[in-house]
């Protein structure tokens, strides 16, 4: 009876409303407290149509207040499990779009007291464990991406679709299968880097880092991406520093300033660009320049590894600027060219030591220092040597060596002094050794060879003309020679036996094709190869075989030879009449020359 009332007064109070608008109350302005429990069951109903959850919160405040004792408590109790009802469909809603806060949130809504409360409580503990395995999976994945481990990571996105969320088995799973292709697919593009990124070769590394380079920074690849980067700036790096250890400073710059800025090496490439960069200051060696250089390495920390190079290199550098310095000092006071001034600068450059960067360099300015003083004291010499020497008499030449003799070794106008000295010796001794080798000449002339010899060999070795005395010498001697063995060889001759004339022959043959008597010993050795021959003939009639025997040794260089030679041909046939006459071979038997 109380519900049909209720109902009837809502019903009555709805059929007023509708009839009369303007009794519609206003339900957002409404005073909960002193509002009739029709009125709040009614901005309820009114508010919860709409379906949103806000809207469905508001219906549940306005009817919470309703006296468990009210005519209407029941018909509040339905509504409010409906509505309780009604925010969980949202929440679930909500939850399987992804809004997993804002889901918790709005089943939080449903009041304690209402029966939805029980089954708040169970959805919510489903939904964080759903939850907590979708994070959970959404993890791995992405660590086994970041591992490259794309197979794995695709079999475990692949269990989101067994979670009971559309959320993570549509959305997320989708979302996680397209990086685990995109990574894949990068990944590939990578291949070529990684066996590009072995190489020593400054450009193929470059080629490389290019490659590494274009992938996405999205990509899960990204990180096998940076990996090679990583290792190929560490090999550019290597490689900067041989040049750098070979003293490169260009070669060491130009690869350094190409190679990636890896936050491994970062530190250790940037000090290698300051040193570089320093040294190439500091070969320049001026003193701003040197500075410049000591500025650079100033800025490599303690626990740089070029560290230990750059204190080094300070080092050096602040010594060199002080030797510079001493350098300017010397080289200005000796600017003069005066010898005292040359003196002082000297004092100033020898305490550079020998050890300092500017020390080979000071070295050889006192070096330099000391011949200009050497040439200031000893031109002197000089100028009154070629004073002396100039009347062209042996006596001034003789004096003009003496003065240029007080030079002494060592000092910076020597070597010229020696050469004066040994133009003017050769001078003199051409002087003095002339009228010997021409009285040699004309002895020469006259047919007494020894004489001749004797005379020459007067002019010593070492002086200017014994070169070519002992040559006249040498020629005369073969001359001499040659006429002794033409002299020896006509007397053996004039015994006239075979022996003694082949003898004579061999004799003559060693007269030089050069000497004047080689054409009278050519005579004689075709006389005396006539003779053998005629031996040999008048020897045949009674004995063939001597004759052959002496035919055979007739020399080949000699006109009688070829007669020889048929000589021996008929001598043969008539000893074996029957055989092939055979050609007599001497050549190898006479020993002489052609």
């Amino acid at each position: 009876m109380i519900t049909l009332g209720i109902s009837g007064g809502l019903v009555y109070l709805s059929v007023g409303l509708l009839l009369n608008p303007q009794a519609v109350p206003n339900c957002p302005e409404i005073f909960v407290p002193m509002s009739s429990a029709s009125l709040r069951v009614y901005c309820g109903q009114l508010a919860a149509s709409k379906q949103t959850l806000k809207d469905l919160v508001s219906a549940l405040s306005l009817v919470k207040d309703v006296a468990p004792n009210d005519p209407t408590r029941s018909f509040v109790d339905s509504n409010v499990q409906r509505w309780s009802l009604a925010i969980l469909r949202l929440a679930e809603a909500s939850y399987q779009s992804g809004n997993y806060d804002e889901a918790v949130n709005a089943a939080k809504k449903v009041p304690d007291h209402v029966p939805a409360y029980k089954i708040v409580a169970k959805r919510i503990g489903q939904w964080e464990e759903t939850w907590n395995k979708g994070v959970a999976l959404d993890r791995k994945t992405r660590e086994l991406l970041n591992s490259s481990k794309w197979v794995n990571a695709y079999s475990v996105a692949v269990k989101l679709t067994h979670l009971n969320n559309h959320y993570w088995a549509t959305t997320k799973y989708q979302e996680l299968a397209d990086l685990v292709q995109i990574a894949k697919a990068d990944s590939a593009k990578l291949d070529e880097a990684h066996q590009l990124v072995k190489s020593t070769n400054v450009k193929t590394l470059l080629k490389a880092v290019e490659m590494a380079g274009k992938i996405d920074s999205k990509s899960f690849a990204h990180t096998e991406a940076q990996t090679i980067v990583s290792t190929a700036a560490k090999q550019m790096l290597k490689l900067a520093r041989a040049k750098f250890d070979q003293n490169d400073w260009t070669g060491a710059l130009e690869i350094a300033n190409q190679t990636p800025e890896s936050a491994e090496i970062k530190t250790e490439l940037q000090d290698l660009i300051s040193l570089s960069q320093a040294q190439s200051h500091a070969k320049n060696g001026s003193i701003a320049e040197l500075e410049t250089a000591i500025s650079l390495v100033q800025s490599v920390k303690t626990n740089s590894p070029m560290y230990g190079r750059s204190q080094q290199f300070l080092s050096n550098w602040q010594l060199e600027i002080q030797d510079l310095a001493s350098l300017q000092r010397a080289r200005s006071v000796a600017a003069t060219g005066n010898i005292k001034d040359l003196q002082v600068a000297i004092n100033e450059a020898q305490h550079i030591p020998t050890s300092n960067p500017r020390g080979k360099e000071a070295a050889q300015t006192v070096t330099e220092w000391r011949k200009q003083i050497e040439t200031v004291q000893d031109t002197p010499y000089l100028r009154a040597a070629d004073t002396l020497a100039a009347n062209n008499t042996v006596a001034g030449v003789q004096s003009a060596i003496a003065q240029l003799s007080q030079i002494r070794p060592g000092r910076a106008l020597y070597p010229q002094a020696q050469q004066k000295i040994q133009q003017w010796t050769a001078e003199i001794q051409r002087a003095e050794d002339g009228p010997i080798l021409e009285q040699a000449e004309s002895l020469a002339s006259s047919g007494d060879l020894n004489a001749a010899a004797n005379m020459a060999q007067r002019i010593g070795s070492g002086r200017s003309m014994s070169a070519q005395a002992q040559e006249r010498v040498r020629d005369w001697q073969a001359q001499l020679q040659a006429a002794t063995n033409l002299a020896a060889a006509q007397k053996l001759a004039s015994s006239g036996t075979p022996e003694s004339l082949l003898g004579a022959i061999q004799a003559a043959a060693r007269v030089p094709q050069s000497s004047s008597l080689r054409a009278q010993a050519r005579l004689e050795m075709d006389n005396w190869s006539g003779q053998m021959l005629e031996v040999a003939q008048s020897i045949a009639t009674s004995d063939l075989r001597r004759a052959i025997a002496i035919a055979k040794v007739i020399p080949a260089n000699t006109t009688s030879y070829s007669s020889a030679q048929s000589f021996i041909q008929q001598w043969q046939q008539q000893l074996n009449p029957r055989s092939e006459p055979r050609q007599g071979n001497v050549e190898g038997n006479n020993g002489l020359p052609n």
